[in-house]
């Protein structure tokens, strides 16, 4: 089964998870990006566990409960991670640079190409715009602008997608609809485990935005409801 991280957020200090392996997801509370490689990390055998502990470390404003849980997990998160260490002085040259003219435009094709009708990991982000030339502080920055302004959605906490101009305006009847007990009821009556398309295609029969229902699926999962066994799917706690 998939190994997970579980970190807290630098800037609101909430604990939230993400696969092993994953180098950035978006905060669920306060929606920053999270360098999980800058990260005290705690590594749990499957997704359960580490839904459990992000609910028990979040109730507890992580104490000593995530410090012990770090400190048992070092030696094998050193093993996950990279073999090249990167300096903290790299980082920080790459991240000044400046990006070249016409830097939101690049940014732009780049979405439109991999993350229109599709996801895109933040990771392949990173390599992508950096490839082009642009620094990751300036693409974390206009990422989280775009997300407010319902340009990008997320369907994943690490992933992205671009949205079309002409379907981002919703009906403001089903703009923004919190479904989260519904989507209990529907895993409960489905067996408890369920293609997210699935659910999001029995929602759209009801008048309820794709929207609505990702952001009612992050919720969930953020408080320890649900999490995904796989990529595409979702199932209780």
């Amino acid at each position: 089964m998939k190994q997970f991280y579980v970190f807290m957020c630098s800037k609101c200090k909430g604990f939230t998870n993400a696969p092993a392996g994953q180098k950035r997801r978006r905060c669920s509370y306060c929606g920053s990006i999270i360098d999980i490689t800058k990260a005290n990390l705690a590594l749990f055998d499957s997704p359960e566990q580490a839904s459990t502990a992000v609910k028990e470390f979040n109730a507890s404003k992580g104490g000593d409960e995530f410090k012990e849980a770090v400190e048992r997990s070092r030696k094998r998160v050193k093993a996950l991670m990279p073999s090249e260490p990167v300096s903290a002085d790299d980082i920080t040259s790459k991240g000044d640079e400046p990006a070249p003219a016409g830097k939101r435009r690049i940014l732009m094709t780049i979405l439109e190409k991999e993350a229109r009708g599709t996801s895109c990991s933040l990771d392949r982000l990173e390599e992508l715009t950096t490839a082009d030339g642009l620094a990751w502080s300036w693409v974390e920055k206009q990422v989280e602008s775009l997300s407010t302004n319902g340009t990008l959605l997320f369907p994943r906490p690490w992933t992205v997608q671009l949205v079309a101009l002409d379907e981002a305006e919703l009906p403001t009847d089903i703009a923004s609809k919190d479904v989260s007990s519904e989507i209990i009821e529907l895993l409960k009556r489905r067996g408890g485990r369920l293609n997210v398309d699935e659910i999001v295609q029995h929602f759209h029969q009801e008048g309820v935005s794709e929207a609505s229902v990702d952001s009612s699926l992050e919720r969930l999962m953020r408080n320890g409801d649900i999490f995904q066994p796989s990529a595409s799917s979702v199932s209780l706690v």
